[in-house]
């Protein structure tokens, strides 16, 4: 049973404009609640007791959710305007003993993707879904034994994708070692390295594969501006309240 989460939270959000000037983009309310919000009570429905928030950008606002539920531990990216995902994990990892879920901020997604991660065996889980229709999908590739090989927004480099990336992983604590120690030899030539392409490397390096776990039709979507917003509030979410009510009545 997972027990240890990782929420990546120290971007900008630079492509909402003015509305995440003085306020993070998890913090963007879906029907009068936070997405990151939705998301920590997600997690600990899921039995998740240890939650790790990556901030940077507003951080107080992260440093105050904390204070409503316990589970949450905030650690601050003072290095995120020059950085990306993998410096906001790299600062999380001390705090991170055992097999952790990795998420974004800015994701609203059905929770029965963490009970599929939860029960896949596999140490390293990459969530992927079917054809999203987004217009801001990536890609991921893997080998005939669902490894991942590849991720890139460019479908030309991945013509027979394995499925769309989620934004929720599975990731030991070697993995997530393994990680640190790429991103910290690569550090000058890779600053603004994003996590998926440290999942990659570590996935093709050989001796620490990442699987991709695929539900086609899996509702979720990521939320980077006010036209993915409106498509969350207006189709992805309302699938996504009808299946958790119908999970409720099993």
């Amino acid at each position: 049973m997972i027990k240890q989460a990782v929420i990546m939270a120290g971007g900008l959000g630079s492509r909402f404009g003015g509305r995440t000037t003085e306020m993070p983009k998890g913090f963007i309310e879906i029907e009068g609640i936070p997405m990151v919000e939705l998301s920590v009570q997600k997690l600990i429905e899921a039995g998740i007791e240890k939650i790790i928030i990556g901030t940077g950008h507003c951080s107080e606002w992260y440093d105050n959710l904390a204070k409503k539920y316990p589970q949450i531990k905030t650690v601050r990216n003072d290095n995120y305007m020059n950085t990306s995902s993998m410096g906001t994990l790299e600062v999380c990892a001390p705090f991170i003993d055992d097999t952790c879920l990795l998420l974004e901020s800015d994701l609203i997604y059905d929770k029965i993707g963490l009970k599929v991660l939860n029960a896949d065996e596999r140490d390293n889980v990459i969530l992927a879904s079917g054809k999203s229709n987004s217009h801001d999908e990536v890609y991921l590739g893997a080998d005939d034994k669902n490894r991942l090989t590849e991720v890139s927004k460019d479908k030309t480099i991945i013509p027979d994708p394995a499925g769309e990336l989620v934004g929720i992983t599975k990731v030991s604590k070697n993995a997530l070692s393994k990680m640190c120690a790429y991103y910290d030899q690569n550090r000058e030539r890779l600053a603004k390295l994003d996590y998926e392409g440290a999942l990659k490397r570590i996935s093709t390096s050989g001796n620490e594969p990442v699987y991709v776990r695929k539900i086609e039709y899996y509702a979720w979507t990521e939320i980077d501006d006010e036209a993915m917003l409106d498509r969350a509030l207006n189709k992805i979410y309302p699938r996504i309240k009808e299946n958790e009510y119908l999970y409720s009545l099993l």
